[in-house]
């Protein structure tokens, strides 16, 4: 039956189906059915980082450069949809989007488990990436939807039930690459998404805000076009080199073509993003965190995973030992060749070495979860929903707060301190507070900020930051990664030379300083997110109520 549409007055007096009367459990079922359902999106960029590896090699004619497309191509279209799905939510309902964006994935799922052409690859990878706005399209359901008393939690637990996604992810994922193929990983995204969206179907209803409006398609493409050229530069740099004039063409061109998607929203009568919305300074201020936390929560998982799984110690040793060898028998075997005499490379050791310390734990995928990613994502799943509960008593600015502290000070000292699995444990419970602190603030203030008929587009908005933050903390950790690789020492008779050891596109080998520079990167963006959080957020010091009056 077709849900009717209502026109749209104050936020507070739409009706829009909400549950007031419904039981404590199925306000709680229905939180689990659209959390559980929209939880794939996090599988599926972890999956794809964990199986780039073995994907490689069933596609041995495939550069490491084009091997990271398929995280570059999640993002780009992952990043532009979210706003498009947002305004269509808004237009045709919440639930349906959702539903569809499911079932798009599904679809992608299938082709990336059985295509053995690159070409489909990337079409799948592309399909899988319509489950990324459903995460922020449920933000706007869960508020249509709720208990007015319930919306700050609601939200905080939908923000921070990530965390089944963080950790299943790794276990599962593990568990699957021991023993299966990586195509097995996928095969697993299609069984979560039939099991999942079965229930969301069924006890989840639909809202009934309908905000009638045209879809701006000119909009849309010009906000694809310019976000993919900005994504494109921020992926891609590393591999491409960040002042070649190539790479800096998708920058400019990515600007230029924001610009005038500005221009246009102002002008158009029905934009995809308010422009309004850009201009109000808290809602900027929100999109300006967003980028900020998400970036920096991001970047540290990247960092845990490569130095708990990055061979150090007497294993990072070893390697250095190998790369020794390796140069003194490829020299060797030249200086035979031009002598013509019989030289040992044994002989040829003398004159070369390795400059650079290997801080890795030799921890498996597995043993990195259950020793470190598991205890942060349990304290932020819990300290999520607490900061939900706060808020409807400090108001959300508080609460958030503590978010930029606790990054700052893991940060610092995961820079001082990463010699050890407990340490790696210990501090990421710190970076668990500040995750949970900001999944379980900054939805909710989205929510605040605008009114009811704009939740879409603001969530789509919200989304687009977050993909944005994320592909510039990648991109950041890459580029201070590659500027510190391990350095292969040549002082042979008439050949001093000192060669970067390359390790690919991510540096999967960088030496000690890397981890230390990029961990104070990471400390430095949450001074900022700080700042902006003591000086530009003190509108939401009230209690929060769910963007209604009281």
């Amino acid at each position: 039956m077709a849900t009717p549409s209502v026109d749209v007055a104050r936020p507070d007096e739409v009706g829009t189906g909400r549950l007031e009367g419904a039981s404590r459990m199925r306000v709680i079922l229905i939180i689990l059915a659209i959390v559980l359902a929209t939880e794939v999106g996090t599988y599926y960029f972890t999956f794809v980082s964990m199986a780039t590896p073995y994907i490689g090699a069933d596609f041995p004619q495939q550069s490491a450069g084009q091997l990271t497309w398929m995280s570059t191509l999640y993002a780009i279209v992952g990043g532009v949809l979210v706003p498009v799905a947002g305004k269509l939510s808004d237009r045709l309902g919440k639930k349906k989007i959702i539903l569809a964006c499911l079932g798009t994935s599904l679809i992608g799922s299938v082709l990336v488990a059985v295509t053995s052409t690159w070409p489909l690859m990337l079409l799948g990878r592309g399909l899988q990436a319509v489950a990324f706005p459903a995460i922020f399209v449920s933000y706007g359901l869960i508020r249509d939807l709720m208990p007015r008393r319930h919306i700050n939690m609601a939200i905080a637990l939908a923000g921070g039930g990530t965390g089944v996604g963080a950790v299943l992810g790794p276990v599962a994922g593990g568990l699957l690459t021991d023993h299966f193929s990586w195509r097995s990983l996928f095969w697993f995204c299609v069984g979560w998404t039939v099991l999942t969206i079965i229930p969301l179907a069924i006890l989840v209803p639909e809202t009934k805000l309908r905000v009638k409006s045209r879809i701006d398609w000119v909009g849309a493409v010009l906000l694809g076009a310019g976000i993919g050229g900005v994504l494109i530069y921020l992926s891609q740099g590393v591999v491409w080199g960040w002042a070649s004039l190539s790479t800096l063409a998708w920058l400019i061109g990515g600007v230029v073509l924001l610009i005038v998607f500005y221009g246009w929203e102002l002008v158009t009568p029905e934009p995809i993003m308010d422009p309004k919305l850009l201009r109000t300074p808290r809602f900027v201020t929100i999109m300006a965190a967003a980028f900020l936390s998400v970036g920096i929560m991001q970047g540290l998982g990247y960092l845990m995973s490569y130095l708990a799984e990055t061979p150090g110690g007497a294993a990072g040793e070893a390697i250095k030992r190998q790369v020794v060898e390796g140069a003194a028998q490829q020299a060797a075997a030249q200086a035979s060749q031009q002598t013509q005499m019989n030289i040992s490379p044994s002989m040829m050791m003398q004159y070369f070495s390795v400059e650079g310390e290997l801080p890795g734990l030799n921890l498996t995928l597995l043993q990195f979860t259950v020793r470190a990613l598991l205890a942060m994502t349990v304290v932020y799943v819990i300290v999520s929903p607490l900061c939900g509960w706060l808020s409807t008593r400090f108001g959300l600015r508080r609460p958030y707060i503590i978010s930029p502290v606790m990054f700052a000070l893991a940060s610092v000292l995961f820079a001082l301190y990463h010699e050890n699995p407990l340490q790696l444990a210990l501090i990421a419970m710190i970076a668990g507070i500040g995750a949970g602190a900001f999944l379980g603030t900054l939805p909710n203030m989205v929510v605040e900020s605008v009114p009811q008929e704009q939740q879409g587009i603001s969530a789509g908005m919200y989304g687009a930051f977050n993909s944005f933050g994320t592909a510039a903390a990648a991109a950041a950790t890459a580029a201070i990664f590659s500027a510190h690789p391990l350095i292969l020492h040549i002082n042979a008779p008439g050949h001093v030379e000192d060669r970067k050891l390359d390790t690919g596109p991510m540096a999967q080998l960088p030496s000690e300083s890397a981890y230390i520079d990029a961990f104070y990167m990471f400390a430095i963006a949450a001074a900022v997110a700080l700042v902006l959080a003591v000086v530009a957020m003190r509108q939401f010091d009230k209690p929060a109520t769910g963007g209604f009056e009281v």
